[in-house]
């Protein structure tokens, strides 16, 4: 009865910090705020881990083990997002539509392989989220190796 409630609170939690990134990205170093959001991902990627092994975690404190991702992950969103609109600046809605889509069908994939795992217990979902937050990891850090990319976010 409560999933409302704690989804809400990630999704205000998001919000509410991507309306004030604006501030922290002007005043600090991208790419060491990148350094941060990587270790965050590594904080929540740990806590749901955990929470995957726990035998009957409470839903309050799986929604706690997603805060670190979830703040992880707005400054990624802030940078990198509209600079992959723009690789393509003719065709941003293409772009957009393609990421959107990506999105969607790695989500509904993840749904389904949990679906067939599922056993009742947080294990599955958890493990299949650990997974997720591993391939975010990975692809961030593949980005902050990428030089141009990384020269182009100190211009901006």
């Amino acid at each position: 009865t409560h999933f409302g409630y704690y989804q809400g609170i990630l999704a205000l939690l998001f919000a509410v910090g991507s309306l004030l990134s604006g501030l922290i990205i002007n005043r600090y170093d991208q790419k060491k705020m990148l350094w941060g959001s990587f270790f965050l991902y590594f904080i929540g990627l740990v806590m749901i881990l955990v929470m995957s092994f726990l035998p009957n975690p409470s839903a309050l404190l799986i929604t706690l083990s997603f805060i670190p991702f979830i703040i992880g992950g707005i400054i990624p969103t802030t940078l990198i997002y509209p600079l992959a609109l723009n690789v393509m600046p003719e065709a941003k809605g293409r772009v957009s539509a393609i990421m959107q889509g990506g999105r969607l069908v790695l989500a509904g994939i993840g749904l389904q392989v949990v679906g067939y795992c599922y056993v009742g217990s947080f294990r599955a979902i958890g493990l299949m989220i650990a997974f997720f937050i591993v391939l975010t990891i990975v692809t961030l850090v593949m980005v902050m190796k990428n030089q141009a990319l990384m020269i182009f976010l100190r211009k901006e």
